[in-house]
């Protein structure tokens, strides 16, 4: 190898172990690893520019093994990009730029936030279907113009390969056949248990190639040369790839080869051995100003040319002065998307009636006629929850501008994937029965923290699945999703409330989840769509008097009005509230919030779902009807009279309760 390479390398890992010494923790053991391989992938293949971080042609970098971190800290330093020495030492304290595990644009050069073993490599395949798919936008336009030509590579580990989450994306990633995705997996099989023996034992060359992926594996994971060449050949493959990194884990420390080294600290006598064996005795935290140099050059002998290349395909995009491409470029040079929707435009017939779900099937294509970056899919669910745009499907090389997504069995990818595809700007949406929300709670969380604009849509909400089987009845799947932070949750009534919630999902451009019933709902009287924005609203108001209020969600909005009117011949004057959305109400002052539910007065909560969240709201647990038990498969009326949650049954609890 170059003597110059040698000495970076070294170096590069020198400054890792700094970082983690100072700090007192890290991972020790991937960064002497696998720093050749980092140092390939910048010195001789990636395209990017440290003094803009944020170009939207830039190559992708994800960190699915994200305790990689502190060795891509280093080379980003050592790269010229804006990480300061004095980041690299504030490592994993608390406010800094250089946290433990790789944080989304902190530092800003950080593509995604990953920690769980998986989230990494739905992400990456998620970008590499945006890129596709805007790319074969701009190639609608014009052929010759290649504005978006980046490549994703995704760090692995041995548990990425383990986890359920990546085996759903991998196969996902095969089956549409995407180019310009490669893993870079270092293969030191060991964990911090210990070795991989017996846990992952396979043919990956046979495994990955049988999901139509292009492999290759290196023995030798320090030669600079041969890793270039072979992330060089994966990237120009046409299909998605997989390079197996013969890695030894802590290479050349005392510990070397040992689950021991995978995390922690090293001693005095490895670190100064270490030294002794690199041959490099500057202070620590301290590169060579030759080591710093070389890697420039070589960086920017080769991202010259593509820069170059890439400004020619820029100015023809900018002189031909196309609508649709000017909109593309707005997106990639912006990283966000706006969609005017406005829930009062649009006039509905006094004697509607349908399920929600398909009412939501009408909203949805009357968004995706506003604009072309609206599409997502489904966990294969689409045909029973409609959540499908009129058009194509995404369909590998054969259709790559469809809309529709058909994700298979896969809701934990799924919920990735689409992260990774909000990452550059689309909006996207996902769906399926709200029963499987659980399957998807990592994902869900990994949105919320990012504060990606995914709409993640529900369907199949109550007791009314039952006639399927008792484990589809959704009974602390809402209680969850409400408890993630800043993600917001809407239950809509009927279709008035729903295109309200779709226009604050498109406005408020934050994690959402739109939970939709498959119960056929009339146009309700008093609903608004204007009203959803403020999370809950007076639907029926009372006459002359406040005997009491009933605070409902979705399809139970129904039953609480209708129990309202017949109550009347008891003699209650009762207010119905509906609440499509508590985190929105929630953050409404307090006057809005007395002036809906006013101390005081009797308030009951009709939810088919879990009490907890109730208990805010309503005068005592007896004024909460909830379910807090698992349901029975059988025929609806029959359950619902079993739970007692059937109509009779829910007006006689509210009688005794206001009376």
């Amino acid at each position: 190898m170059n003597q110059n390479d040698i000495k970076a390398v070294n170096e590069l890992k020198m400054l890792t172990i700094d970082m983690i010494n100072r700090s007192g923790g890290g991972y020790p053991g991937i960064s002497l690893g696998m720093a050749p391989v980092m140092y390939a992938l910048f010195t001789r293949i990636l395209n990017v520019i440290p003094s803009q971080p944020h170009f939207f042609n830039r190559d992708r970098v994800i960190l699915s093994s994200s305790h990689i971190s502190a060795l891509y800290y280093a080379m980003l330093h050592m790269a010229s990009f804006a990480v300061s020495k004095d980041d690299l030492m504030k490592y994993r304290m608390f406010g800094s730029s250089t946290p433990n595990l790789a944080e989304l644009h902190n530092p800003p050069s950080v593509e995604a936030t990953t920690s769980f073993a998986g989230d990494g490599v739905g992400m990456a395949v998620g970008l590499a279907m945006a890129r596709r798919y805007l790319d074969s936008l701009i190639h609608e336009e014009d052929a010759k113009v290649n504005l978006i030509s980046f490549t994703t590579y995704c760090f692995l580990s041995d548990a990425d390969m383990m986890s359920g989450t990546s085996l759903e994306a991998f196969s996902f990633a095969g089956a549409q056949k995407l180019s310009n995705l490669v893993f870079l997996y270092d293969a030191n099989q060991m964990t911090s248990e210990g070795a991989t023996t017996h846990v992952l034992e396979e043919d990956y060359e046979k495994s990955f190639m049988a999901k139509g992926f292009y492999v290759d594996t290196l023995k030798d994971a320090t030669n600079i040369k041969e890793i270039a060449r072979a992330i060089e050949a994966a990237k120009n493959s046409k299909k998605p790839a997989l390079i197996v990194f013969k890695t030894t884990i802590g290479k050349d420390s005392f510990n070397e080869g040992k689950n021991i080294i995978h995390s922690g600290t090293l001693t005095l006598d490895d670190t100064n051995s270490l030294r002794r064996k690199y041959n490099l005795f500057l202070p620590p935290f301290e590169v060579s100003k030759d080591s710093i140099i070389h890697i420039e050059s070589m960086m920017k002998f080769r991202t010259d040319k593509w820069e170059k290349k890439f400004q020619e395909h820029y100015a023809r995009a900018k002189n031909i002065n196309n609508a649709n491409l000017n909109n593309i470029l707005s997106l990639l040079e912006t990283g966000k998307t706006t969609i005017d929707f406005l829930a009062d435009h649009y006039k509905l017939n006094e004697g509607y009636r349908e399920t929600l779900i398909e009412s939501n099937y009408k909203v949805m294509n009357l968004i995706a006629q506003k604009s072309t970056f609206f599409l997502g899919g489904s966990a294969g669910l689409s045909y029973v929850s409609k959540t499908m745009i009129g058009g194509s499907d995404f369909q590998n090389v054969l259709t790559p501008k469809g809309r529709n997504i058909r994700f298979g069995s896969r809701e934990r990818a799924m919920s990735y994937i689409l992260n990774g595809m909000s990452l550059l700007g689309l909006r996207v949406f996902g769906s399926t029965y709200l029963c499987y929300a659980d399957e998807m709670k990592s994902g869900l969380r990994s949105c919320a923290i990012m504060n990606l604009p995914v709409t993640y849509i529900f369907t199949h909400d109550s007791l009314y699945a039952s006639e399927e089987s008792s484990l589809r009845i959704p009974v602390e799947q809402l209680e969850m999703l409400r408890s993630i932070p800043n993600f917001t949750v809407y239950r809509p009534a009927d279709i008035t409330e729903l295109m309200g919630a779709w226009e604050s999902i498109l406005q408020l451009a934050k994690p959402s989840g739109l939970i939709v019933s498959k119960n056929s709902i009339p146009k309700l009287p008093g609903s608004s769509s204007s009203e959803v924005k403020k999370g809950a609203y007076i639907i029926k108001k009372e006459t002359s008097r406040l005997d009491g209020i009933i605070i409902a969600t979705g399809s139970e909005v129904v039953s609480a009005m209708q129990i309202a009117y017949d109550l009347t011949k008891s003699g209650l004057d009762l207010r119905v509230v509906s609440m499509p959305s508590i985190e929105l109400f929630s953050s409404m002052g307090n006057t809005y919030q007395e002036q809906i539910l006013p101390k005081g007065v009797k308030t009951a909560v009709i939810e088919a779902s879990n009490k907890t969240v109730w208990y805010q709201y309503a005068t005592s647990e007896d004024y909460i009807l909830a379910l807090d038990d698992f349901s029975y498969a059988g025929p609806t009326l029959e359950v619902l009279q079993r739970m007692n949650y059937d109509y009779d049954s829910l007006k006689l609890r509210i009688e005794q309760l206001m009376h």
